[in-house]
Formats: structure tokens, C-alpha cells, sequence
């Protein structure tokens, strides 16, 4: 993975733990990403992994041919507001940030063209079931995306990446998060196929490109439910590139937790 690939740091286990991409022989084509998304009572979260082993080098390169075209442009207009683009993948859209009415279909021919795909998981609370059980939460998220990774490999032949880094939170939530992961992988259905699947943690504020794109396809998503009918151009392109059994429907709100796919 080039220096671009990881941005600023390195993930993390939890506490104790040594960074998973620090083990020799891990190369960029073994490491998937997870993006989050969070409004009120939807959560969803999105695992986005490469499908060969040049996958991010080549969202690096097309990354950097998209400044190296638009920076000349940049300086003959003002920069318009801020927009959530600019909220979930700053480096990606950071090119754009002048040119922001065509900014989303222009990440959505960009990740369209990478050789990637998506497993989404859906988790709705009701309005009076804030309280719900964090680990609950993760189970169902996990669970989600895991099951659809796991149809993925039966039918690609495929090996599974070696890698799942998803975003930091503080030292308790992770805890939290790895201990719920550790208890539920030997329970998958594909137990076997993903027993190996380390989970790590982002550290740093500036995330790698690839956790950009799992952080606009989770916006993404989480825009469609909120407003089915509104255009959303990378949407389709996560639509297009999903694994079954994902599923973007919601359906009826819950008391307690349950994974939607």
C-alpha cells in the first residue's frame, strides 16, 4: 500500500495489539475498508474491498490525475459552500470543491470504474430504543456485511482479504466493538472462509482514500433512504457494484436491533 493509500498513519488494533499492516507479506490487496453513516435513528455501514490486488493503487493514481486536471481550474472560480461531499471524503473531493454541482457525478465515475464491491448493513432504531445495546448495534452491522462478503467468496473463488479496518472511536468502543466481532465471527455461517479477518482501527483525523470511498458509499446509501427520489448518482454505482444479499431496505421500525440485508 503506497504512502498515499494510508494517509497519515497506520491502523490499529485495539489496545495491545499490533498494527495489523505491519504484518510481512500484507499487501494493499488484502485490506478492505468500512464506512459509516449516522442520522438519528439509521445507521449504515458499508464494507468495501477490492476485488484484485491493484485495487487502491488504482484510486491513487485516478485520485491524482483528478487534481492534476482540475488545478488550473480551480483558481477561476470562488469556492462554493461547503457540501457533504467535502464532509465524508475531503481528499477525494477536495479537486472538486469549485466545481461542486458535478462533483458527486465525477466520484461516482470514479469509484464506478474501480475494481471494487460493496456489502451494506442496515440497522434502524425507534424513536424510544436510544438506549439499545451498543454491542447489539455492532453485532447486527458486522453480521450484515460479513454474511454478504462471505456469499461473495463461495461464489468469486476467491480468498478472503486478510484486513477489515474500520473508523476509530475511543479506546472504550473499540474494546467494545472488537470484543463483539471476536465473539460473532466463529458464529458466521462462513466461519471457516473468514476466520483469519483481523479488525483494525484508523487512528488518525485524515483517512486513506479507499476508507473515503467505503465513507461516500455509506452517505450514499444513507441519503437514498432518507429520499429515495432524490438524484444520487453514487448510489447507483454502490446499487450497481453491491453483493448479495445486500439489501438497501429498511422496513419497519424496531424496538430492538436488527440488521436490514
Amino acid at each position: 500500500m503506497s504512502a498515499h493509500d494510508k494517509g497519515a498513519g497506520a491502523p490499529k488494533k485495539a489496545a495491545g495489539r499490533t498494527s495489523p499492516l505491519r504484518t510481512p507479506g500484507l499487501g494493499s490487496g488484502q485490506v478492505a475498508f468500512v464506512g459509516e453513516a449516522v442520522e438519528r435513528d439509521l445507521l449504515v455501514q458499508i464494507l468495501c474491498w477490492p476485488t484484485i490486488s491493484v485495487a487502491w493503487s488504482m484510486l491513487s493514481e485516478a485520485a491524482l490525475a483528478m487534481r492534476n486536471v482540475r488545478e488550473g481550474l480551480s483558481m477561476s472560480s470562488a469556492v462554493e459552500s461547503s457540501s457533504w461531499l467535502q464532509q465524508v471524503a475531503p481528499q477525494l473531493s477536495r479537486p472538486l470543491e469549485r466545481e461542486l454541482g458535478a462533483a458527486e457525478s465525477t466520484l461516482a465515475t470514479l469509484v464506478g470504474r474501480l475494481p471494487v464491491r460493496f456489502a451494506v448493513a442496515i440497522v434502524e432504531h425507534e424513536a424510544d430504543a436510544q438506549q439499545t445495546s451498543a454491542a447489539l448495534t455492532s453485532r447486527a452491522l458486522f453480521s450484515g456485511c460479513l454474511a454478504a462478503y462471505d456469499s461473495f467468496l463461495k461464489t468469486s473463488n476467491q480468498a478472503a482479504f486478510r484486513v477489515m479496518v474500520v473508523p476509530n472511536r475511543d479506546d472504550a468502543q473499540n474494546e467494545q466493538r472488537l470484543a463483539v466481532y471476536n465473539e460473532l465471527l466463529p458464529h458466521l455461517d462462513g466461519a471457516k472462509r473468514l476466520s483469519a479477518i483481523e479488525l483494525a482501527f484508523w487512528p488518525e483525523a485524515r483517512l486513506p482514500l479507499p476508507m473515503e470511498v467505503a465513507q461516500l458509499a455509506a452517505a450514499a446509501v444513507l441519503r437514498h433512504l432518507r429520499d429515495p427520489t432524490q438524484g444520487n448518482p453514487l448510489f447507483d454505482v454502490v446499487r450497481d457494484n453491491l453483493a448479495s444479499p445486500s439489501r438497501f431496505h429498511v422496513g419497519t421500525k424496531l424496538k430492538s436491533v436488527r440488521s436490514r440485508h
